[in-house]
């Protein structure tokens, strides 16, 4: 089914059943409804325990999970396949105790039917398993470190750390929040300010403000805000006896992901770096060692002076592990990059064209596949480009001549700069 189509049968149904979507407007009807689509179909709803579901069932499971991501970019709960559904409260083996909810580290979510329904039809208890749930889940993707909205992950501690003072700061030290034994764990203290968020967000916001403002800031929505489709507005919330100013804009960070494409650097340098450089010395007149030199130099202090700021964002909290890889990868990148840049262009008026007489030759034999291989290297009697054996190589004769230093007067030359001002053999032809 297309999604426009998915959109026109199903809009009549969540405009009746669903009150986050009722408020919407069109656009942001159709964004949600997008979203379900989307969601609908790569998680697959299980009924257990006989437990028969129906298409409606699963839409309504999973708008509300759409309701929870509806600010965030990556809205999906990556690692995160399964839902099943029980018909009521269903026991769990490590506790034996019965719930109406439950979350895997990765996989699967576990809701009551029974518990879903009600939550529905008391939109407004603060309570709603579902919403909790996937708040756990989303918190758990994080931690997982594979694939989630960087702007909330990256967000997600401090948030933290503004609602635990929050509530510490309150006389009686108690709040609505009723954390009790769980209240070091951002998961469930995270999905406890989910269900009052959504269900009961001007009590939230009236007891505890700031937690509320960064959790609108956290979700990038504002549940209040029902005349712009949730959108989250920072000036009007930091007008609500915010205690912590609310941030312009998320700083981003990388310390729960497993992997970045920064960590790709050194195999590159290691692997792509040296072809490329042993096809651009053919031309460029720059000696290899002082290529090395310079790589190695670029990368030590690339490493150096940029590991504040990859610790800051969560990457390379080892300084030596930094160095490491800016000397075999950052530097050998960049140094190559700029020699490639370096022959895409030279410069017409820099050339310099120069004849200089062959004094002696050697040649040299290579076997491959029953093939031979057949180059001569000239030496010039002015000594010319005596450290770059190979812009004095040629390879082009089908047969070497037996004594190439009397068959040719010597080689010219047409040198000019490159993009980045570095010479290159822009031309050489025997004479």
């Amino acid at each position: 089914m297309k999604s426009s189509l998915f959109f026109e049968t199903w809009d009549p149904f969540l405009d009746k059943y669903h009150l986050y979507y009722r408020e919407l407007n069109l656009e942001g009807k159709k964004r949600f409804v997008k979203r379900i689509f989307s969601i609908y179909q790569n998680v697959e709803i299980i009924g257990r325990e006989e437990l028969e579901i129906n298409q409606e069932i699963e839409i309504l499971v999973v708008s509300n999970l759409v309701q929870l991501t509806f600010g965030l970019k990556e809205f999906w709960l990556y690692g995160f396949e399964y839902i099943y559904l029980y018909p009521e409260a269903f026991f769990i083996k490590s506790t034996d105790q019965a719930v109406a909810g439950s979350t895997y580290q990765s996989k699967i979510i576990a809701l009551s039917w029974k518990d879903f329904a009600t939550d529905y039809l008391h939109a407004r208890d603060g309570k709603n398993v579902s919403l909790a749930q996937y708040a756990i889940a989303l918190v758990r993707s994080v931690l997982n470190g594979k694939k989630f909205d960087l702007k909330f992950g990256s967000y997600l501690d401090t948030w933290f750390e503004i609602v635990t003072k929050e509530c510490l700061a309150k006389s009686d030290g108690q709040t609505m929040l009723h954390m009790g034994e769980n209240q070091d764990d951002v998961s469930e203290v995270f999905a406890r300010c989910t269900e009052l968020f959504f269900e009961k967000p001007d009590v939230l916001k009236k007891e505890l403000p700031t937690t509320f403002a960064h959790l609108c800031l956290l979700l990038n929505q504002d549940p209040t805000n029902i005349t712009e489709n949730y959108a989250y507005d920072r000036e009007r919330l930091s007008k609500r006896n915010v205690l912590r100013d609310l941030p312009s804009h998320i700083q981003i960070h990388y310390k729960y992901k497993n992997w970045h494409w920064v960590y790709n650097i050194p195999f590159f340098g290691l692997s792509i770096c040296p072809m490329v450089l042993y096809f651009i010395t053919d031309h460029v007149l720059v000696q290899l060692k002082i290529v090395i030199l310079v790589i190695l130099i670029v990368g030590s202090v690339l490493g150096l002076i940029s590991y504040s700021y990859f610790k800051q964002i969560g990457l390379f909290k080892n300084r030596l592990l930094l160095l490491a890889s800016g000397i075999t990868g950052f530097g050998p990148c960049l140094i190559t990059s700029f020699l490639f840049i370096n022959q895409i262009y030279t410069y017409p008026f820099t050339s310099n064209v120069s004849e200089h007489k062959i004094a002696s030759f050697y040649q040299d034999k290579q076997y491959s596949n029953q093939t031979v291989s057949r180059s001569v290297t000239f030496i010039f009697s002015d000594e010319f480009l005596i450290e770059y054996p190979k812009a004095r190589t040629f390879n082009e004769f089908k047969n070497i001549p037996s004594n190439p230093s009397t068959i040719f007067n010597g080689v010219r030359y047409d040198i000019r700069n490159g993009l980045l001002g570095l010479p290159i053999i822009y031309n050489r032809e025997t004479y």
